[in-house]
């Protein structure tokens, strides 16, 4: 594509990959809920083959799930950052094109501006490390467990303060998570809309992305959580899960009908190759993810 921005698009649909992550809610039901099922169930089958029962076993699963439900967190709010990041070259890349020959993009410029105040990089990083204390922490829990250093009615207090920081924070981050996709959802429909207005002529015709997010509201996801005494966040993580990915699915929609768009107003004739980078190492994803 010969007009500035258009090839920058481009690349920017083709490696969606790298950034856009969709969270397979089936597989998030299945370790939340076949986990400690399977977990249960094999701490019960030994119990009964040995003839001992001892409660003390079953911390073990309340812990381990626990530090599932924080990298389950994590990424969700990774998820939300990265598709923020590419957002971003999203909007410069369309900015760049419709700045051709000599029109004013600053209006465009304003909105795609706004993106990294709503979610900086700190929310991965706060998460990451939410992650590793938590998996610390329920280590050392069961190691406590195991050793008989604290006594059952210990065990249990901490269990139950562990458990209930847990769907706490995964309440919070739920919050934040959905509030904030509904507002770039807004963000880039107000984008599209301006773009459309200075791109379209009367021979080539393009829509405005659409709003497909429901609006936030904290308060009723509040009080649920408070009446079900933290439960609710389960299935409240797991809708919040389903509107990123709603959202995600319907821009990939959109970027084919903005591509189709330009093929035809530019009579395109040929696309560029991008090159595919490299596999990164364990250790220098580590350092991307904080």
């Amino acid at each position: 594509m010969a007009i500035p921005g258009a090839d920058r698009f481009l690349n920017c649909v083709l490696n969606r990959s790298k950034r856009d992550i969709i969270l397979k809610i089936l597989v998030l039901l299945l370790v939340v809920l076949g986990t400690p099922i399977y977990m249960i169930n094999g701490i019960l089958s030994y119990q009964i083959m040995s003839g001992s029962f001892d409660l003390d076993q079953y911390f073990v699963v309340a812990l381990f799930m626990c530090t599932i439900a924080a990298y389950i967190i994590y990424n969700i709010v990774k998820s939300l950052v990265q598709h923020r990041d590419r957002d971003i070259e999203w909007m410069s890349a369309l900015i760049e094109y419709a700045s051709y020959p000599d029109r004013d993009t600053q209006r465009l410029s304003e909105i795609r501006d706004e993106l990294p105040g709503l979610v900086t990089r700190n929310y991965q990083r706060g998460a990451f490390v939410l992650f590793l204390a938590v998996a610390v922490l329920s280590i050392v829990q069961a190691a406590l467990d195991m050793s008989v250093v604290l006594d059952f009615d210990h065990l249990t207090i901490l269990v139950i303060l562990d458990t209930s920081f847990i769907f706490v924070t995964l309440g919070v981050v739920c919050l934040i998570v959905h509030d904030r996709i509904s507002m770039i959802d807004v963000l880039q429909y107000r984008f599209t809309v301006i773009f459309t207005e200075m791109m379209n002529d009367g021979d080539h015709h393009l829509d405005p992305m659409p709003k497909v997010i429901w609006r936030s509201r904290p308060l009723r996801h509040m009080l649920l959580m408070i009446v079900t005494l933290g439960f609710y966040s389960i299935p409240y993580a797991l809708w919040t899960v389903h509107q990123m990915n709603l959202h995600i699915k319907r821009q990939w929609e959109y970027e084919r009908s903005v591509l189709e768009w330009m093929a035809v107003r530019d009579g395109a004739i040929s696309v560029e190759k991008v090159e595919k980078e490299k596999q990164k190492g364990v250790i220098r994803n580590l350092k991307r993810a904080i």
